[in-house]
């Protein structure tokens, strides 16, 4: 039986909207970032490498072909951070903040597409998560300019206060936005020997990787309340959220204290060793930083960093992957099916059909992006066997937006493959599910068909 509604206009698509708001960011940012203003040698520099690098800022992934701190001037650098903002924040949040700053009302699309960005929030609550998500990004990254200004004049005594400052601001935001852009030529290496410009670095990375939203949850708890319903609870996202951080951080530092210890991090000592694990685990899922080469690492160290990386941060954060609530609505899934129930339960919570269902949509269509990356980057490459890793790596990073690679694969993609990663980092910072809402728009009537049932044999 087929029920058709009258036909009707749809509303503006807003997957579409964040499409095309994120790839005019990224072609703007191209353009600024190709002016001889822009770059150390004053000249133009037109080509694939600019809008490779604005789409990774944008995409606030942090690969990098070029070397921002040698190659960009200090005006190329701004442009960097503006778009790295821009981005981590969300192309559709900035731009509604404006129209509420300018007085303008949201309309209904506005308010759908700022509630898909922020994690699923209610349109009516739309206008204070945004302003909450201004003033909580901005404070956050001042104070930790501030420490990391004041830390790098130790680490560095011969920079002047104004470049220390510059240095903690650029740091500070890329740690917050999970960028992983670097001003030395190693990544975040340098700066390993100081532990409160590690323990900063991680603890924004850890603030944006959660997101505004479940901060806001937490600081709406009341327990010195008596009253359990004045005290308040967590709801299920946000439980999942951390739960997800607390396990996925454990077993990093776990599985990289265990496989590095007498690896790629011999001879650190023991503090030293669970330091650099703790700030790898908050690296790899999503802050983009290298401690140490990533080729220093062993194979199943590699191998388990690409797992993390697909995993992720939390929804509705400046990290990416599938996202770590992902995980737990499949384990849910699974877990229900070998106890032999019909509904997947987590925290005396059943999980809605749907839920399920995006799940595994969203697992789908993240390991199909990855695989038709790396097929693309071995046919355009022809790598020798012992480089396939390293572009499966890259094309991982490139999905997750994290940013780590095996040292010098981005700088060495030719032209095409440079094309195929922008490709990937821009699907990956819009998500599996606003991917597949922009390709395949739904019908201008609505279907709602039931077949008679027919049995499948699974695995």
């Amino acid at each position: 039986m087929i029920v058709r509604t009258r036909f009707r206009r749809a509303l503006p698509s807003p997957s579409r909207a964040l499409v095309a708001a994120f790839a005019l960011a990224a072609a703007i940012g191209s353009v600024l970032l190709a002016l001889p203003a822009s770059n150390a040698d004053g000249a133009w520099h037109l080509g694939i490498d600019r809008l490779f690098l604005a789409t990774s800022a944008v995409c606030v992934t942090g690969l990098d072909p070029i070397g921002v701190g040698a190659s960009l001037s200090r005006f190329g650098l701004a442009v960097l951070c503006v778009l790295v903002q821009v981005g981590g924040i969300g192309i559709m949040t900035a731009g509604t903040f404006l129209f509420i700053v300018f007085g303008r009302s949201l309309t209904v699309t506005e308010e759908r597409s700022v509630s898909s960005s922020l994690g699923e929030v209610s349109p009516a609550a739309v206008r204070r998560t945004l302003v909450g998500t201004f003033a909580f990004t901005f404070a956050w990254e001042a104070l930790g300019a501030c420490v990391l200004a004041w830390r790098l004049r130790t680490v560095f005594p011969e920079w002047s206060a104004a470049k220390a400052a510059c240095a903690g601001a650029f740091f500070a935001e890329m740690s917050f936005c999970n960028a992983g852009f670097s001003l030395f030529p190693n990544g975040f290496a340098p700066l390993m020997g100081d532990a409160p410009v590690v323990a900063a670095s991680i603890v924004l990375s850890l603030v944006g990787g959660i997101g505004f939203v479940v901060h806001a949850r937490i600081l709406s708890l009341r327990p010195w309340r008596k009253n359990r319903l004045e005290r308040g609870r967590l709801p299920l996202q946000a439980r999942l959220v951390l739960e997800g951080l607390a396990v996925v951080v454990a077993l990093d530092l776990a599985v990289y204290a265990a496989l590095e210890a007498n690896g790629a991090w011999k001879g650190l000592g023991t503090g030293r060793t669970v330091m650099t694990a703790l700030f790898q685990a908050f690296s790899t899922r999503s802050a983009g930083f290298s401690s140490v080469p990533v080729s220093s690492f062993g194979a199943a160290t590699i191998l388990f960093t690409m797992a993390m990386m697909f995993v992720g941060a939390a929804p509705g954060s400046t990290g990416g992957g599938v996202k770590t609530t992902t995980i737990s609505v499949l384990f849910a899934t699974v877990k229900a099916m070998f106890a032999g129930q019909e509904t997947p339960e987590l925290h005396f919570r059943s999980l809605p059909r749907r839920a399920v269902n995006d799940a595994i949509a969203v697992l789908a269509v993240g390991l199909a992006i990855v695989f038709a990356t790396s097929f693309a980057l071995f046919a355009i490459e022809r790598p020798e066997p012992g480089g396939v890793a390293a572009l499966v790596f890259e094309a991982v990073s490139a999905f997750s937006n994290n940013g780590l690679e095996i040292e010098g694969t981005t700088a060495g993609l030719s032209t095409a493959s440079k094309v195929v990663v922008v490709l990937a980092m821009f699907a990956g910072r819009l998500g599996p599910m606003a991917l597949v809402l922009t390709l395949f728009k739904p019908g201008s009537f609505d279907k709602t068909k039931r077949f008679p049932e027919e049995n499948v044999m699974i695995g």
